[in-house]
């Protein structure tokens, strides 16, 4: 039985109609934004080998930061805001009704590597897009593109290019400026490109979804003596080879076999001599620590320590350990994964949207965002016969097949996460 809580019939007739004309005007069809950006794909994916061609690292984004605001000038977009954050650049975007804002996140920074790609449009100045990040800043500028045109949403959307994320040191930077509460962010949304992801494919995972990222420094200290009398010194080498391995075993053997945790070496050094009759005064290691459980994180760091200085005091000498934590797990809103999951199997068809059974052991300083702010992270294909190189590889070239589909659904999500703010107040 319908209750019209004393409305006559024609003004709940009129009531009905108003509310059926505005779920209609909320109703966003996710084609029509692919087709409307897919007239824009040549001027993208050339702005994205400019990008490519001259990759710069860290905070050191001037150039990058005037070829967004260039391209978004050509478009007619002004006001891209390149002085509150180092290296970073925020353009607004306001709807044309009131309502909450929520953040869309690329970063635009490069890798200190040797590009080896041999495309036409490869780096030559020592520095390489072997990480897509040149794809990403791409894709958000499509979806700036789009929703400029079509203001007709409520609240704001505050589009984020940051620099320094493979220093894992932009998004707190971000943070630092008080760009959110400037703003009123409420939610923030990323995306990484993903080579064993087939093109045209987009994963998910609610809750922990890249590890921590820790970073550590072990320095055995000995008595450096002549190759031929070892007795007279005091030899770092053996010592520092005991403590690698009782570092092998320090996740299978401390840890609960659920939890997932990686500790890996990936530098072993001897300091202070390089002749072959010469045993050192000292041994460096250093390496990664990954994580997704801070307890877990918390047991890793005061056992490394632990064995280090314990294994090199048996040995009468010392062991200086130095652990820094770097960034968080990426830790996605189980509810706002929920909704960008929907959101994708409008856009992509639902057989091409994954959701992924484990998390990955790479690092993300979107992190960072979700420490205050509810946050999804998630993952774009860009597999394909000519594209298999894995990221950070100096053969590495993003997909540009990935741009118009990638740009597409940061619009629609926007615009859906938009609107379901505005029903819930």
């Amino acid at each position: 039985m319908l209750l019209t809580i004393g409305l006559d019939l024609p003004r709940m007739t009129l009531y009905l109609i108003k509310l059926s004309q505005l779920k209609m005007k909320n109703t966003i069809d996710p084609e029509s934004i692919r087709q409307e950006l897919q007239q824009y794909e040549s001027r993208l994916i050339s702005f994205r080998k400019t990008v490519h061609e001259n990759p710069e690292v860290g905070f050191n984004t001037r150039g990058t930061l005037a070829r967004i605001k260039s391209i978004l000038e050509q478009f007619g977009i002004s006001g891209l805001d390149t002085e509150t954050s180092p290296g970073s650049g925020f353009l607004l975007i306001e709807g044309n009704r009131p309502g909450a804002t929520v953040a869309l996140r690329a970063d635009i920074d490069a890798l200190p590597i040797e590009e080896k790609s041999g495309c036409e449009w490869a780096s030559k100045n020592g520095n390489a897009h072997s990480c897509g990040h040149d794809g990403h800043q791409t894709w958000l500028i499509a979806a700036i593109i789009y929703l400029v045109k079509h203001r007709d949403f409520p609240g704001r959307i505050l589009c984020i290019f940051q620099a320094d994320e493979e220093n894992v040191a932009g998004a707190q930077s971000v943070i630092d400026s008080g760009v959110f509460q400037k703003y009123g962010v409420k939610e923030i949304y990323g995306a990484h490109n993903e080579p064993s992801l087939d093109v045209g494919t987009i994963a998910f995972k609610a809750g922990p979804t890249m590890a921590a990222c820790d970073l550590f420094s072990i320095r055995v200290v000995g008595v450096g003596t002549h190759g031929a009398r070892p007795n007279f010194g005091k030899d770092p080498l053996p010592v520092a080879t005991e403590i690698y391995n009782a570092l092998q075993s320090l996740v299978s053997r401390t840890l609960d076999p659920l939890k997932s945790a990686v500790v890996s070496v990936c530098s072993f050094n001897t300091e202070g001599s390089r002749a072959y009759n010469i045993i050192p005064d000292s041994v460096k290691m250093i390496g990664t620590v990954r994580t997704f459980d801070e307890s877990i994180r918390d047991t890793i760091e005061e056992e490394l320590t632990r064995r280090s200085q314990g294994i090199a005091a048996a040995y009468g000498i010392k062991a200086e350990t130095v652990y820094e934590r770097r960034v968080s797990a990426v830790n996605n809103d189980p509810e706002l994964t929920k909704d960008a999951k929907e959101a994708a199997d409008r856009c992509f068809g639902a057989q091409n949207v994954i959701e992924l059974a484990e998390p990955y052991m790479i690092s993300e300083d979107f992190s960072s965002y979700q420490k205050v702010l509810p946050g999804c992270f998630f993952f774009i294909g860009v597999k394909d016969s000519e594209h298999k190189e894995a990221l950070h590889s100096p053969y590495f070239d993003f997909n540009d097949k990935a741009l118009i589909p990638a740009g597409a659904f940061f619009s629609y999500l926007a615009l859906e996460r938009l609107n379901k703010l505005q029903e819930a107040k």
